[in-house]
């Protein structure tokens, strides 16, 4: 039969699936299904989504209190099953047109099982047709309009009496299956290299041997190109099976039993899970995506069956890895993956991943015009990046404890300075964000931080700073306050991790140079601001955690930051007007901000980009005597989250990345802003000032850096509002809620260095921090701190896993997996395509395809929805002191 003739054949045998009920289980022409198709595009091209809705519609003989599809789905599913044992376990792939029959059974479960997956009714069914003990099966007989006699549904040939109709029948089918794929990737002849025994015949047997040299493995077993494509086939219907995962909802991901995912990361023998593992480790790792092998364009669609099985095993390997198993059981993938140790396996696993993380950032240096592109499979090596630094502590030592913890957060900064104007690739930015935090909690890395940055010329544009000169700390802060002040406020879910890095690096970092303590200032004044503080009810829970890491600053390194110490001296005002903040002072300056706005039209933005725009006029803020105006305000000024390059010396100015605001409000100057700083309030309470220290305008040191343990849930900016100016509000200020943080801010050291330094040097207090001001470098030993109380211990703030921090995990892992699905197979050759995701938001593009090059919701899976209720993710804002235990992670082995 010619290809086109097999086609047609094929076509007229889905008809007849679809339109011909309850065929029996005996007839040979099941057969066919597994004999006729060419190649996987006959079976995804010719089986349309509307001919496999009408095999999964309820079948009308079920009971409606417990639907099931079509009777012909289920024979469809057995007879597959039933042809991949025989070809398994018996070794009977003798031959091109024995590994062609496998191949389409693989296919065949490839297509259908989405569509099974998707309907919400069959969940029932799903569960005791696949996870329980196998069951007699039956068919409706049309002649006698009842029921058919029960038999086995994977040997349908024999018959079984009656009152075996509810006994097993042997092991669950899913789980039968599973074994049978597994085994199929290690079966001699169809993924392995077919070899001889002793008698020269033929050996097709199961071999659990690793595909690729690298860890475990010396020598590599030597895959010919058939046997790649069999074995990337292969995995692709196991992540279908695992991909159950996508049709749950994303509040209730991290909680769900994914049957299928259970079974293999539980109850996998330790022989599977190693040669498993290894086999799908090394495959990734080894390979090099810059080989001439590969088009030079790597983000364009290819069918190389190398880089497919790249891709499709770097996907299982995550997949399996993350799944967080329900109950007390550990996972068998994450456990031994948590137990490598071999340096010479660290060093594989790092030069693997550097070679694909890297590729955009040597081929800065190519001449070829896409060199400079990421892989399309890179977000996943992020994540597995992630995994091995949660959970092989080995690993994570083996990267922090030399110079290699230098190139890796240049590696992992990247994908977050490229992707922070992406709307599409949020999901990757918060992702580089939690893995530099993950970085930031070892204080070897903190203290590696101080070696001097050099070669940024060498680096693409989004990583370079003009005229940077200072160490790698520097460079890390400045990034951040990039992050936190250019995204528009897309990053508000994560601005508690941003901080949280500065706080966690903030006790080692050493000699500071002028432009990154502006910058620290800089993030100090947006916090504080009476906007952003009155926006929402837990906004000064990130301002209290910058105050703690400027504090940590002054309290363990105070001798070697001396320009960092001479700018707070300088600032002075803005830290006593904090001090004096008051509610109806705050809110008289909203409201007349308000006015000031509605003329503007600026409509809502966020908390940090509101205070650009809500910045009081410099020549406004004056009177016309030249004294400053007597405003409401709180006596917080405030400040643009744009004015970064202004207080620095000449050769810093551009020491930060360049941006359309900070172009157009260069013109200013922060000693303008100094001088319009009202007298200070005196309607503090007296509760309040109660808690004031003899002598000194500040708060008690007791309560400036208690380690409470908070969550994103905490931390979290509200909505943002604007009160009094007609747009609704979900938060009210009140006096009340003032005295419930404020005396608790932890100001008392900044204040003591302030009056300290004003005692060394009068003129601090005289002459206002702005980029005029040259600040003179004193050697250390003329430096010495005022404070005399012991440093309290370096605060390390934990990124914590909570169910929805890991139902955004996983909802962004398989929107990945689901949008490089659709790259490599367009149409509806894709897996998942035309299917009803519920896992995470898929876009649909005018001309009625999915945008899955840039999908807001696909590649960025938690897109809008889970973003707003990423509230319950833990970043660890509390933390924990180094003396004390540290909490555990879920994610940790």
């Amino acid at each position: 039969m010619g290809a086109s003739e097999s086609k047609l054949a094929f076509k007229e045998d889905i008809f007849r699936l679809s339109g011909t009920p309850d065929i029996s289980p005996t007839d040979p022409w099941w057969s066919r299904f597994y004999t006729l198709p060419e190649s996987d595009s006959d079976v995804f091209a010719l089986w349309s989504p509307t001919d496999l809705r009408a095999l999964t519609a309820f079948d009308a003989h079920c009971s409606p209190d417990s639907p099931a599809p079509q009777k012909n789905a289920e024979s469809l599913i057995y007879a597959v099953v039933r042809r991949l044992r025989d070809g398994v376990e018996g070794g009977k792939v003798e031959g091109e047109e024995d590994g062609r029959e496998l191949l389409n059974c693989v296919r065949v479960l490839t297509r259908l099982l989405p569509y099974l997956w998707e309907v919400e009714g069959l969940r029932a069914w799903e569960d005791s047709f696949f996870w329980q003990q196998g069951r007699a099966s039956w068919v409706w007989d049309g002649k006698y309009n009842r029921r058919g006699p029960p038999f086995d549904g994977l040997n349908p040939g024999k018959a079984l009496p009656h009152a075996s109709e509810e006994s097993s029948l042997g092991r669950p089918l899913g789980e039968e299956l599973l074994d049978l794929l597994v085994n199929a990737l290690f079966l001699l002849g169809f993924t392995l290299p077919r070899r001889g025994d002793e008698n020269g015949r033929a050996d097709n047997a199961v071999t659990y041997s690793i595909w690729q040299s690298g860890i475990g493995c010396k020598q590599s077993v030597g895959m010919s190109k058939e046997n790649e494509r069999n074995a990337m086939e292969v995995l692709r219907l196991l992540l279908a099976i695992c991909s159950r995962a996508m049709y749950i909802m994303p509040n209730v991901a991290a909680q769900a039993d994914v049957k299928a995912l259970t079974y293999l990361t539980t109850q996998s023998s330790r022989q599977v899970v190693l040669s498993l593992l290894c086999s799908l480790l090394n495959t990734v790792l080894k390979y090099n995506p810059a080989s001439w092998r590969v088009p030079l364009d790597l983000s364009a669609i290819t069918k190389d069956p190398k880089q497919l099985l790249v891709t499709y095993s770097l996907q299982l390997l995550t997949i399996l890895i993350i799944y967080p198993v329900p109950g007390d059981e550990p996972n068998a993938f994450r456990k031994a993956l948590g137990r490598l140790h071999r340096v010479e396996d660290f060093q594989f696993i790092q030069q693997g991943l550097t070679v694909v993380l890297s590729q955009p950032i040597l081929g800065v240096a190519s001449y070829v015009p896409t060199a400079s592109k990421a892989v399309p499979w890179a977000p996943e090596m992020l994540v597995l990046s992630w995994e091995l630094l949660q959970c092989n502590k080995r690993f994570r030592s083996f990267i922090i404890d030399t110079d290699r913890a230098h190139d890796f957060f240049v590696l992992v900064l990247y994908y977050a300075m490229d992707a922070k104007d992406d709307i599409a690739r949020q999901g990757i930015i918060r992702m580089a964000i939690l893995i530099l935090q993950t970085l930031t909690v070892e204080s070897t890395f903190g203290i590696r931080l101080n070696k001097s940055f050099s070669g940024q010329e060498s680096l693409p544009a989004v990583l370079r700073i003009p005229n940077f000169h200072g160490t790698y700390a520097d460079y890390l802060i400045t990034s951040v306050h990039t992050l936190m002040t250019t995204t528009k406020g897309r990053l508000e879910t994560v601005y508690p991790a941003l901080l949280a890095i500065i706080g966690n690096i903030a006790p080692y970092v050493r000699d500071l140079q002028r432009a990154t303590s502006s910058k620290l200032l800089d993030l100090f004044l947006s916090l504080a601001s009476p906007t952003f503080l009155l926006s929402g009810g837990e906004n000064h829970k990130m301002l209290s955690s910058l105050l703690e890491s400027l504090n940590a600053i002054l309290e363990h390194q105070y001798e070697s930051n001396r320009r960092f110490v001479e700018i707070i001296a300088r600032s002075h005002q803005r830290f006593e007007a904090l001090r004096d903040f008051t509610v109806n002072g705050a809110l008289a300056e909203v409201d007349r901000m308000a006015q000031e706005r509605k003329g503007r039209n600026s409509g809502i933005m966020s908390p940090l980009r509101r205070v650009s725009t809500d910045r009081p006029s410099v020549d406004g803020a004056r009177s016309p005597n030249g004294n400053s105006r007597q405003t409401s305000l709180g006596n917080v000024p405030e400040h643009s989250a744009f004015t970064i390059g202004e207080d620095e010396d000449d050769d810093d100015d551009d020491m930060t990345r360049p941006t359309a605001p900070q172009s157009h409000v260069r013109g200013s100057r922060a000693s303008s802003v100094d001088d319009a700083v009202p007298v200070q309030s005196r309607s503090m309470s007296e509760k309040a000032r109660g808690k004031l220290p003899v002598g000194q305008g500040s708060f008690s040191r007791e309560t400036s850096r208690n380690a409470s343990t908070t969550s994103l849930a905490s931390m979290t900016p509200a909505t943002p509002t604007t009160l009094s100016s007609g747009m609704p509000s979900t938060f009210t200020p009140t006096p009340g809620w003032l005295e419930t943080w404020l005396p608790h801010l932890p100001l008392h050291t900044i204040l003591t260095v302030i009056a300290a330094e004003h005692d060394r040097d009068p003129t601090l207090r005289r002459r206002p921090f702005s980029s005029t001001t040259s600040i003179p470098t004193l050697p250390a030993a003329s430096l010495s701190s005022p404070l005399t109380d012991l440093p309290a211990p370096p605060k390390v703030q934990h990124f914590h896993w909570s169910p929805l921090a890991l139902g955004w995990y996983l909802s962004m892992l398989w929107g990945f997996i689901y949008a490089a699905d659709g790259l490599n197979n367009p149409g509806s050759n894709g897996l998942w395509a035309g299917t009803h995701v519920k896992l995470f938001l898929v876009e649909r593009r005018a001309d009625g395809g999915v945008s899955l090059r840039r999908p807001k919701g696909a590649v960025d899976a938690v897109g809008g929805e889970i973003a707003r209720r990423v509230a319950g993710l833990g970043f660890g804002g509390g933390g924990s002191t180094a003396s004390s235990p540290v909490v555990g992670s879920v994610r940790e082995v």
